[in-house]
C-alpha cells in the first residue's frame, strides 16, 4: 500500500533542519520504498529542501499571514495549509497518510504497518479539569456527546480518506473555537488556553469523524534512551524535554562530544540522535 507523509514546513532555519531529520529517517527506515513526502512548504523555503523526486513540494503561503483572525498564531499553518484543495488532491492519491510534524522520525517498524482506522499518539493538553470540562461542553454544544477520550496526539496515521476528513474537520473546529471561545480570551497554560487550539480541535474532530475507529499511543513516542526501538515504536516525536535525547540540548551542543559510532541507535533516543547528526550519505551507507 502506498503512503503519503504529510508535513507543513515553515521558512525557519530550525524547522528546515528538523525536516531533514524526518527525511533521513525515511531513508533509513526504507519507508521511501512505498511512500512519498508531501511537503506543504512556505514558498521561500522551497529551495532549502533536498532535491529528491520522492518529495512532492506544494508551495503555500502561511495561512496565518493570509487570515487576519489568525495573525501571530503560526500553529494554525500545520492544519489549515494542509486543507488546501491542491494538498487534499495530492493526498487522495495514496492509500494511507501520516500527517505529522517536521521534528519527527519514522522507524523501520512503520514500513510494514497498515492502519485500518486513525492512529494517534498521546497529547498533554487536557490534564486540568477545566480543560476537560470545556471540551465536553463544546462537544455537546456542537451536536455530539463527548466520550471522555482526551489528550489525542498531534500526529495521525490512517486511510487517506479518514485523514483528509479528520484534518478538514480539525480546521473547522479551530475556527469554531476561535469564534466562540478565544475571540476575546487567551487563557493560560495548562488551563483553557488559546495556545493549544489546534490540539483541542483535533480531539473534537476525532469525536465528529471516527471515534469508534481510532487507536491512541501508536505514534509520537518519546525519544528516550530507556526505550528500545522495538516493533511497537512506529514513529518518534522530538518533544520539548531536557532528557536524552533532547533537541534543545542537542542544539545547545550538549552532545557534541559523542562520536557518531558511539551513539546507540537501538534505542529511541539514540535513533533520533544518530539521524540528526548523520548526513544523508552516512544514512544511505548504513542502509546499504
Amino acid at each position: 500500500m502506498t503512503m503519503g507523509v504529510l508535513v507543513y514546513i515553515d521558512n525557519k532555519r530550525e524547522i528546515i533542519d528538523e525536516f531533514s531529520w524526518l527525511y533521513k529517517s525515511m531513508i533509513f527506515s526504507n519507508l521511501f520504498s512505498r511512500a512519498r513526502i508531501i511537503a506543504v512548504c512556505h514558498p521561500d523555503a522551497v529551495g532549502a529542501l533536498p532535491q529528491d523526486e520522492r518529495i512532492v513540494v506544494i508551495p503555500s503561503e502561511p495561512y496565518a499571514q493570509r487570515n487576519a483572525d489568525w495573525n501571530g498564531y503560526g500553529y494554525i499553518n500545520s492544519v489549515a495549509n494542509l486543507c488546501e484543495p491542491a494538498v487534499i488532491e495530492e493526498c487522495r492519491k495514496y492509500d494511507t497518510l501520516l500527517k505529522t510534524d517536521c521534528d519527527t522520525f519514522v522507524t523501520p517498524a512503520l514500513t510494514n504497518f497498515t492502519p485500518t482506522g486513525l492512529c494517534f499518539g498521546f497529547g498533554a493538553y487536557a490534564y486540568e479539569e477545566e480543560v476537560r470540562r470545556k471540551l465536553s461542553e463544546c462537544s455537546q454544544r456542537w451536536g455530539f456527546p463527548h466520550s471522555g477520550l482526551h489528550n489525542v496526539g498531534a500526529s495521525v496515521l490512517g486511510p487517506s480518506e479518514f485523514v483528509c476528513n479528520f484534518v478538514e474537520s480539525q480546521l473547522d473546529y479551530c475556527n469554531k473555537l476561535l469564534d466562540e471561545e478565544f475571540r476575546h480570551f487567551q487563557g493560560t497554560w495548562p488551563g483553557w488556553c488559546k495556545n493549544v487550539v489546534t490540539m483541542y480541535a483535533g480531539e473534537l474532530a476525532l469525536r465528529r469523524t471516527y471515534p469508534q475507529q481510532c487507536s491512541l499511543g501508536l505514534l509520537d513516542h518519546l525519544p528516550y534512551a530507556n526505550r528500545a526501538l522495538g516493533s511497537d515504536v512506529l514513529h518518534i516525536h522530538a518533544w520539548h524535554t531536557d532528557q536524552y535525547w533532547s533537541k534543545h540540548q542537542y542544539r545547545a551542543g550538549k552532545y557534541a562530544g559523542m562520536a557518531l559510532d558511539e551513539i546507540d541507535r537501538r534505542t529511541s533516543g539514540g535513533y533520533c540522535h544518530w539521524l540528526a547528526v548523520a548526513d544523508v550519505e552516512q544514512v544511505r551507507a548504513a542502509v546499504d
